[in-house]
C-alpha cells in the first residue's frame, strides 16, 4: 500500500506541473506501469474493507485520472467483489471520472444483482450527465 501511495503522490506532483490544456493530459505520465503494478497487487491481496479512508480516496483519485485507458477499471471488473466494495465508496466521491467508471463497470460484472441495481439507481440520479448516461447503459445491459 505504501508503494502505491508513493506512486500516486509522484503522479500528483507531476500533474501540478503538467500541461492540462487538452482533455487527455493524464496519458502523458510516463510511470503508469508502476501505478498499475501496485494497484493490481492491492486489489488482489487486500479486500477494500481493510483499506483506510486515505487509501480509498487516493485509489478513487487515481482511478479517475485513468479515465482514458481504464486499465484500473478493467482490473476491478476482473475482481467483482472489489468493484462492488469500491462502488459503495464512490457514490459520493467528488470526481465524476471515478463515478462514471464505477457505474460502467457495474454493468460488466456478475454478482449480487440487487446490490448492483441499488448502486446503479443511485448513479442514475448523479449530478453529472455523463455518470447518468454510463449508469443508464449499465442498467440496461444488466436487464433491470
Amino acid at each position: 500500500m505504501h508503494n502505491l501511495l508513493l506512486e500516486i503522490e509522484l503522479f500528483r506532483n507531476w500533474a501540478k506541473k503538467g500541461d492540462k490544456s487538452f482533455g487527455e493530459w493524464e496519458i502523458e505520465y510516463f510511470h503508469w506501469d508502476r501505478i498499475y503494478h501496485y494497484i493490481n497487487m492491492l486489489i488482489v491481496a487486500t479486500p477494500v474493507q481493510k483499506w483506510n479512508s486515505n487509501l480509498l480516496n487516493e485509489f478513487l483519485y487515481i482511478l479517475a485520472r485513468d479515465n482514458e485507458c481504464e486499465i484500473i477499471l478493467e482490473a476491478l471488473i476482473d475482481i467483482p467483489n472489489q468493484l462492488l466494495s469500491i462502488a459503495e465508496h464512490s457514490l459520493f466521491f467528488p470526481d465524476h471520472n471515478a463515478r462514471w467508471q464505477v457505474a460502467y463497470g457495474l454493468g460488466e460484472i456478475d454478482g449480487n444483482n440487487q446490490e448492483i441495481k441499488t448502486f446503479l439507481t443511485h448513479f442514475l440520479l448523479d449530478e453529472c450527465e455523463y455518470v447518468r448516461r454510463r449508469a443508464a447503459f449499465a442498467y440496461k445491459k444488466k436487464g433491470f
